[in-house]
C-alpha cells in the first residue's frame, strides 16, 4: 500500500524510475483524465536527446501548455514505481519541450493499480491489486 496526499486539488504521487541503471525520484500528478503517462525527458534521463528518439513512436499531445501541442516519444524504462508499488518495466511518453513542467501518471499506468479515496479526506490510498485493497478494508 502507498498513501499520497492531495495538494491544490491534485493527487501528487512520488515515482521511482529506473532507466539505464540509474534511479530517478520525481513527483507526478495522478490524473484520471489523462490517457497517457507523460514526463519531461530531463527528469527521466540526462543521457537521451531528441535525436536518440528518431524512429520511436511519436504523439502530439496538448493540454500541458494551454491549447498548444507538444511532441512526445514512446520510451521504455526498466522500472517504474508509484511510491512503494513496483510496476516493473513500462512504456511511458517523454517530451523534450522545455515548456512542459508537469509530469503526469495517466490511465495507461493507472489501470495497473487499485485506488481508494475517502470523502472529505486529502489522502489517497494505492494498492497493488484488489486482494491488497480487500485486506486493507478488512483491517480498517
Amino acid at each position: 500500500m502507498y498513501c499520497a496526499n492531495m495538494k491544490n486539488n491534485r493527487v501528487i504521487v512520488h515515482c521511482n524510475i529506473v532507466d539505464k541503471n540509474r534511479m530517478r525520484f520525481l513527483s507526478a500528478v495522478y490524473d484520471t483524465g489523462a490517457k497517457y503517462s507523460c514526463f519531461s525527458s530531463n527528469e527521466i534521463s540526462t543521457d537521451i536527446s531528441e535525436e536518440d528518439c528518431k524512429g520511436f513512436e511519436k504523439k502530439y499531445i496538448r493540454g500541458f501548455i494551454g491549447n498548444e501541442y507538444s511532441t512526445f516519444y514512446k520510451y521504455h524504462v526498466n522500472k517504474l514505481a508509484i511510491g512503494t508499488i513496483n510496476l516493473e518495466a513500462q512504456n511511458i511518453w517523454i517530451t523534450f519541450d522545455k515548456a512542459v513542467t508537469t509530469n503526469i501518471i495517466g490511465y495507461d499506468i493507472i489501470a495497473q493499480v487499485s485506488r481508494l479515496s475517502f470523502a472529505n479526506s486529502s489522502k489517497e490510498y494505492f494498492f497493488t491489486g484488489a486482494d491488497e485493497l480487500k485486506d486493507f478494508l478488512k483491517k480498517n
